[in-house]
């Protein structure tokens, strides 16, 4: 993350982000026309969550493990909503009409099927509990936002769904990180896609200009055994 002030335009006049829309500010880091200083980074590896936090870094993670990780599957709608906020409550008391308010919109915005916002989320569908779980995520407006196989195990129309919040995200200028093995739609929501075979990176290709069968021969291969396929360069002497 770069602290305020280090970025600027190629000439190195100081950058203001204030006032500027998120597409605006994507088109400039994209064109190159905005650079930063790099010993001006923070280094986030050994922050806690309330310290990246603080620095202005909103993260979101929509976990595999929906009830596992991502949800308290005894826990209603309004308690899920309130993991990420009870902190922010003054006193003893916590105040739950933000977090009501909040359970009501995603209910309304996606669909999500539910005797009402106090039912415990252990007794909705898998498609409902993931609407839950990456309504509540976006809601916070991360700047960064991972997805871990978000639509593993969802009926079709709410993988779409999910899709196209995901889409949005990326719109509004959130960096989004989907972590999934489906090609098709790896090739379809992704500008980018890195490679991991065996714990290790193997390639990092273009979603525009790639291949299935591209990103399926990364997915088999180590980077030794890349190298391996590598044809052996010759020395000619003249």
């Amino acid at each position: 993350m770069a602290k305020n002030g280090a970025f600027h335009y190629a000439d190195g006049t100081p950058v203001s982000f204030d006032g500027m829309s998120p597409k605006k500010i994507k088109d400039l880091v994209n064109s190159e026309k905005v650079l930063f200083n790099e010993d001006e980074v923070y280094n986030l590896k050994n922050l806690n969550p309330r310290r990246i936090r603080e620095l202005g870094v909103r993260l979101s993670f929509v976990p595999e493990d929906r009830l596992g990780m991502g949800l308290v599957g005894n826990m209603d709608l309004v308690d899920n909503m309130m993991l990420r906020s009870y902190r922010k409550g003054k006193g003893s008391r916590l105040n739950r009409k933000k977090p009501e308010a909040l359970a009501d919109e995603i209910v309304k915005e996606l669909d999500v099927v539910t005797p009402s916002i106090h039912t415990p989320v252990r007794k909705l569908s898998g498609g409902n509990v993931q609407k839950v779980l990456v309504g509540r995520e976006i809601a916070s407006s991360p700047k960064v936002l991972m997805a871990a196989y978000p639509v593993r195990g969802l009926d079709i129309n709410s993988s779409y769904l999910i899709y196209n919040l995901l889409n949005k995200e990326k719109e509004e200028g959130s960096a989004v990180i989907f972590v999934g093995e489906d090609l098709d739609v790896l090739l379809a929501l992704c500008d980018r896609i890195l490679v991991m075979c065996q714990g290790q990176v193997t390639g990092i290709v273009d979603a525009r200009t790639t291949t299935k069968e591209e990103v399926g021969l990364l997915m088999t291969s180590t980077e030794k055994s890349m190298r391996e396929r590598q044809p052996k360069k010759k020395l000619v002497c003249l």
